[in-house]
């Protein structure tokens, strides 16, 4: 037992130090959106600042309904992250909320799963970036990983500076 410490007791372990952070902020027009990213194995998710978290869980359960598809299959990357602007651009303009992109897991890729590792930075650049609230992986029956769900807003809402 030698070289051995023993462990603080939490009773006297001091409580970590709250994180001290300027408050979350709307980007300005032409801005990239900076999402909070989350990865666990195959799933990503991701909430620009100040989302409420309870929009990212409904969005990752899939009880949003999806009401436009956007299938990726065969599109090389440049395509395919022009017709994910374009048609959610059309998809927020006419007050769709959810869209499903389809990108597929990439197994038939050599690589990694190009599509799938691109579209969140896709979904933060302008002006794309301030339509999209949230993203998440689909759930298995719309595709799991293979498919992401994006939770666009009511409206876009701009800074005033």
């Amino acid at each position: 037992m030698e070289g051995v410490a023993p462990i603080q007791s939490r009773r006297t372990a001091k409580p970590p130090e709250p994180r001290k952070s300027s408050p979350p902020r709307a980007p300005a027009h032409g801005e990239a959106v900076r999402f909070e990213i989350e990865r666990v194995g195959e799933r990503v998710e991701g909430a620009a600042p100040g989302i409420d978290r309870k929009h990212l869980r409904r969005l990752r359960s899939g009880r949003v309904p999806v009401e436009t598809r956007i299938d990726l299959h065969g599109l090389h990357s440049a395509d395919a992250r022009e017709a994910v602007r374009e048609a959610l651009l059309r998809a927020a303009a006419s007050g769709t909320r959810c869209a499903l992109v389809i990108h597929g897991r990439g197994r038939h890729s050599q690589g990694d799963a190009v599509l799938k590792e691109a579209l969140p930075a896709w979904l933060a650049e302008p002006p794309l970036g301030e339509r999209v609230m949230a993203f998440a992986s689909a759930v298995p029956a719309d595709g799991g990983g293979g498919a992401t769900y994006v939770l666009l807003r009511r409206r876009v809402v701009r800074n005033a500076g």
